[in-house]
């Protein structure tokens, strides 16, 4: 039976959880082009709730917790799930572990750049050839949109004070003056906490932003002054659906929409996505990289429009959010798989006259 060959570009979670997979495809081989990641951002976490499609990473994860808690300067909401705990792994530690199920003779690694001309790819003013090519490289930020951005790092302090059972998803107890801004807050032990400063805004800001805002807070609401940094983290995702046109190939990863735009969340979405391209060569079906439903995005361009138009509620948004549903629920809509019954609770929830405003907006200018 003759070989086919899937070439990958890329050599970060998409390319590599695809890759992971190929086991699957035993009349397959594959090109990894992974290009130079020396300028990669030190080894930051990736998180996400338990699902059925993230079993091994849940598996591997380095830390989960099975609450996690939204603060607000009016009121504050814990949620819990047993059943799907929030979970990060660290960058190294999953591509690590995606290397490892790779069969070495049906999987060539290339660590040179390519570069893209006419529309083609070329190695080395080769052209990339191959049945099938997935391209996973970062795609390029469009200008005056909602970004996401953060930056943030490990604080050890030498006394006990994180409550190592209670993620802080979002404490809005800080600075709003640049945009809708919390802290992320990761408790690893009583001492140890990865602790990052986010904000949805057009405008990235200053490191010494960042960094002081996560000094204030910890000095305010942990009485916490002196203490050591490690593990500096930082990131921008765009808070627009993205998924290229490329003739020739298929996207995958944030290049191919994997990103949930209303909330940054990737790792479990690539998981999915990479999963159903599997299957779909598997049956030999027609291969689709599609994974977030229209509704979904329908929804997720109404938030954004009111976030972007209606700051100062986002933080009674979320909190509103969290109190309309339990934590089971909450884990699966943030993972795209819920019920209608879940939907509805979290629309009446929410504050009316803005999220109207918004829908109408949405409707009269959807592109």
């Amino acid at each position: 039976m003759e070989n086919k060959k899937i070439n990958i570009i890329g050599g970060g979670c998409a390319a590599l959880s695809l890759a992971r997979l190929s086991t699957h495809l035993p009349d397959y081989s594959f090109n990894i082009y992974s290009g130079d990641s020396s300028n990669v951002y030190d080894d930051h976490y990736w998180g996400f709730w338990k699902t059925n499609v993230n079993i091994d990473a849940y598996n591997n994860a380095n830390h989960t917790w099975t609450k996690w808690a939204i603060n607000t300067n009016f009121s504050n909401q814990v949620l819990s799930s047993v059943n799907h705990p929030y979970c990060v792994i660290k960058r190294h530690k999953w591509l690590n572990f995606c290397k490892s199920k790779f069969k070495t003779s049906k999987i060539k690694i290339s660590n040179e750049n390519i570069f893209e001309r006419n529309g083609d790819l070329f190695l080395n003013n080769k052209k990339i050839r191959g049945n099938i090519i997935f391209d996973s490289r970062p795609p390029k930020t469009l200008s005056n949109i909602l970004l996401q951005h953060f930056e943030g790092f490990v604080v050890t302090s030498k006394k006990d004070i994180f409550d190592p059972e209670t993620v802080i998803l979002m404490d809005f107890r800080c600075d709003q003056s640049k945009g809708i801004h919390f802290i992320y807050l990761l408790p690893f032990s009583t001492k140890q906490a990865l602790v990052e400063s986010t904000i949805f805004s057009k405008n990235i800001e200053s490191k010494e932003f960042y960094s002081s805002e996560i000094s204030k807070y910890l000095k305010k609401y942990f009485n916490l002054t002196e203490f050591r940094k490690s593990n500096f983290e930082k990131g921008v995702i765009p808070m627009h659906y993205i998924s290229l046109n490329s003739q020739g190939r298929y996207n995958i990863g944030t290049r191919g929409g994997a990103v949930r735009p209303s909330s940054g969340y990737a790792f479990t979405f690539i998981q999915k996505q990479v999963t159903q391209i599997i299957e779909q060569l598997v049956k030999r079906k027609k291969i689709n990289t599609k994974i977030h439903k229209n509704v979904d995005l329908f929804l997720d361009k109404i938030l954004i429009d009111v976030l972007d138009k209606f700051p100062e509620i986002a933080p009674k948004i979320f909190l509103n959010l969290a109190k309309s549903i339990n934590g089971d629920e909450m884990a699966k809509f943030m993972s795209g798989k819920y019920s209608f019954a879940t939907v509805f609770k979290i629309i009446l929830s929410m504050p009316k006259i803005p999220f109207i405003k918004s829908f109408f907006s949405v409707v009269l200018n959807n592109d």
